[in-house]
């Protein structure tokens, strides 16, 4: 028996599910196998059309709406579309033939990028059945109708420029259970961001002038957040009691002098709002913040225990000694980072893994291994992982060597190095 007849001889079911791992124009060739094979593609429940490139744009639509004239599942499960074409009067009856399909179908999942909100129905943005929405335009988002939809969580948009700073607010205002959101709010003056039921928020941002930019995010039941890109001046973020992983990757920026000045001001009122979080990363790029901006950190992170760090040294100094509970530690870039002037007990009391990433062997990186193989009276692991270029062979072992005769507060401790 072939290894097709042996495929064929499953039942129905499992051929369908082997299917909705295959892009759609795959999953309907298998058409062509033998007469079992004719129609399985039709029950699949999700279509995609993702990766699927046609040197005739309109061509796309044809072949997707004669699927999805054939397609005899009840409900669908998701939807996926890549479209850069036009919006020209033709291209528009088309999508709108194929969206008011997929809606029919009680979809779940919409993942769509095309040219722009124009050419989408109204009922996208009324599909009471829609869990998870993710919209790319190369156009701007305006919302002027209603938006309604009573099922979703996940809302995703990116690529989208915002025609007004109230689309995204008018949106989200018609998500009443959204619990995830992923924005991009470049074009953004004011980024409002209200939400009573969002859970997970990833916002990013390329401002090219954070100055005369602003957000606010009102979420009292966030728990996740990452912050991408270059930060407002203005950030107005509420009560973040809530929160317990956190995320923050800023652009580099090296003025001290200015607009730099409120920028670090910015970032450090942020993190001094991180009263409660239990993991922290902060890539905070080539930022330089004056010590009189850091004198006006008092924030205490007791519940802290995961801390990732990149970029200015001062925020290792500060949570070493105002994280007690801190447990997994890892460093990036240790060159920049600045040796303690005193035993930091606090954090390094609880102290159980050290990840060192781009070791570069100088003397002060030495002195700041030495400082926390000594401190951490209960170190389990530190692995280091040497910076990839201008470290010969010989340079590797003979920092292993010097790192392995520093004195150890905890004997328990492996020293892994890569």
């Amino acid at each position: 028996m072939s290894s097709i007849d042996r495929l064929s001889a499953l039942p129905d079911g499992i051929l369908i599910h082997i299917l909705t791992f295959l892009p759609t124009n795959l999953s309907v060739s298998t058409s062509i196998l033998s007469r079992r094979w004719r129609f399985l593609w039709a029950y699949v429940p999700s279509l995609n059309f993702e990766n699927v490139y046609f040197h005739r744009e309109r061509i796309i639509l044809d072949i997707v709406n004669k699927v999805l004239s054939l397609y005899k599942a009840p409900i669908m499960n998701s939807f996926r579309l890549f479209y850069p074409g036009d919006g020209f009067a033709r291209s528009k009856s088309q999508l709108e033939t194929c969206f008011s399909a997929v809606i029919q179908r009680n979809v779940k999942t919409l993942d769509l990028f095309v040219p722009s909100q124009d050419i989408l129905p109204r009922g996208v943005f009324t599909c009471k059945t829609l869990v998870d929405l993710r919209l790319a335009f190369s156009g701007g988002l305006h919302m002027t109708g209603d938006v309604h939809l009573p099922a979703l969580k996940s809302l995703q948009l990116t690529s989208v420029s915002h025609e007004s700073d109230l689309s995204l607010a008018r949106m989200l205002s018609g998500c009443p259970v959204l619990e995830e959101l992923i924005v991009h709010c470049s074009d953004m003056v004011c980024c409002d961001i209200s939400s009573p039921t969002i859970k997970n928020l990833v916002l990013r941002s390329k401002f090219y002038d954070s100055l005369g930019r602003e957000v606010k995010i009102n979420t009292p039941k966030l728990k996740y957040l990452q912050l991408w890109g270059l930060i407002p001046v203005d950030v107005s973020a509420g009560t973040l009691d809530s929160l317990i992983d956190v995320k923050i990757a800023v652009d580099d920026i090296t003025l001290i002098q200015g607009p730099g000045i409120l920028y670090s001001q910015s970032v450090l009122k942020l993190v001094g709002g991180l009263c409660n979080v239990k993991c922290l990363t902060l890539l905070s790029g080539r930022l330089i913040v004056p010590d009189s901006a850091f004198s006006a950190l008092t924030t205490k992170f007791h519940d802290l225990t995961k801390l990732e760090l990149a970029g200015d040294g001062r925020f290792l100094s500060y949570f070493l000694g105002n994280a007690d509970n801190l447990e997994v530690l890892t460093i990036r870039g240790l060159a920049h980072m600045m040796e303690p002037h005193q035993e930091p007990t606090c954090a390094l009391s609880n102290l159980r893994t050290v990840t060192i990433d781009q070791f570069g062997c100088t003397e002060h990186e030495f002195g700041l291994i030495r400082c926390i193989l000594w401190s951490a009276k209960v170190l389990k692991r530190m692995e280091i992982y040497i910076r990839g270029c201008g470290i010969d062979l010989k340079g590797k072992f003979e920092a292993l060597k010097k790192i392995s005769l520093f004195p150890r507060g905890s004997v328990a401790c492996e020293l892994v190095f890569h």
